[in-house]
């Protein structure tokens, strides 16, 4: 007999117990059972090469142990680790990872929560695009279990797991003011709309207002390119005659700095300071090694997957911030101009 034509029907024929007794052994329910009829049922299920039907499962217990995560960029290698470590503890616990992609694009995300919630996903890891919480307020309305993921919602209304974007960037600028830096300009994607690089540059403008320095902002997309990129800089930097460090707000961004200035033969740290927030610590690789602030993505999936299973098989609901541990760093990308008065 084939794995196709094996039925519950016939495992019980083949255990000499009813269809519903094989029923409530497939769901976990041994009350009444006793240890016996349970030891035979596992034994003839293993050797008989059985598989449960996962969908016909569903329909019976109304849970499908399928996980919708929805990330707001699948190029960007945060992503693929926050995916990596997500999917390790979902396997480990039985359920399956549909993946998806929003590409920054609030539309696009809808769309993709819509299709999760038509595959009735038992719960839903959202690297969301808006900071808006009513933006979602559908899929609460469904009763779907939801964790939040590397940025937060106004109000909160999910748990959230998140690095501590402003604490961290507050770190780093300090660093840059103490290395006698008299200019930051920070270079992101748009800042509205995302709370990881509102508050990355909230907190670089909190110190340099206080200590009577200058930050400037450069906001770039796909249609900016590399001349107008350097040619801010330039500006910005007085060409090159002012202390600038550069803080590239996320790990993507810094990989294009450091390739712009290469190319227009900048010298780092000689002529301009670098530094960024990074997703992925190849900032060690490239030479000079940049200072950065380095996050753990994949500690932040397995993170919010543990906490999405703890409200599904819990019923945890309650509305908290797990903020995961970054470090600082401190590399060759800075010059210590209290040290170094002729560069």
């Amino acid at each position: 007999m084939s794995d196709k034509q094996m039925t519950i029907n016939d495992i019980a024929k083949m255990a000499g117990v009813s269809k519903a007794t094989i029923s409530r052994f497939l769901n976990g329910h041994f009350e009444r059972m006793s240890e016996d009829t349970r030891t035979k049922i596992d034994q003839i299920i293993k050797t008989s090469g059985y598989r449960i039907n996962q969908q016909a499962k569903a329909l019976t217990d109304k849970q499908t142990h399928l996980i919708g995560m929805v990330v707001a960029d699948i190029e960007n290698i945060f992503s693929s680790m926050l995916f990596k470590g997500a999917d390790q503890i979902f396997q480990e616990s039985g359920y399956q990872i549909i993946l998806m992609n929003s590409n920054n694009s609030l539309d696009q995300e809808q769309k993709q929560l819509e299709r999760l919630l038509s595959l009735r996903v038992d719960g839903i890891i959202l690297q969301p695009v808006s900071e808006m919480a009513s933006h979602y307020q559908f899929i609460k309305d469904t009763g779907t279990a939801m964790v939040i993921v590397d940025r937060k919602l106004t109000p909160q209304s999910w748990p959230e797991i998140t690095t501590d974007n402003y604490g961290y960037s507050q770190l780093l600028g300090n660093f840059i003011v103490r290395m006698g830096y008299q200019r930051i300009v920070m270079i992101s994607e748009k800042i509205i709309d995302n709370s990881a690089r509102t508050e990355r540059y909230s907190a670089i403008k909190d110190i340099v207002d206080k200590v009577g320095i200058s930050a400037k902002l450069i906001e770039i997309d796909r249609s900016t390119s590399d001349s107008d990129i350097y040619n801010l800089l330039m500006a910005l930097s007085d060409n090159l005659e002012n202390r600038t460090a550069v803080y590239a707000l996320k790990g993507t961004i810094l990989m294009r700095v450091i390739a712009i200035l290469s190319h227009y033969h900048v010298a780092v740290p000689g002529q301009l300071g670098v530094v960024a927030f990074d997703d992925w610590d190849w900032a060690k690789l490239v030479q000079p090694q940049i200072t950065t602030i380095q996050q753990n993505p994949q500690v932040m999936g397995k993170k919010s997957a543990r906490r999405l299973i703890n409200m599904m098989e819990n019923d945890n609901m309650e509305i908290d911030t797990t903020l995961i541990e970054s470090s600082l760093k401190v590399r060759d990308s800075l010059v210590d101009y209290h040290k170094n008065k002729s560069i």
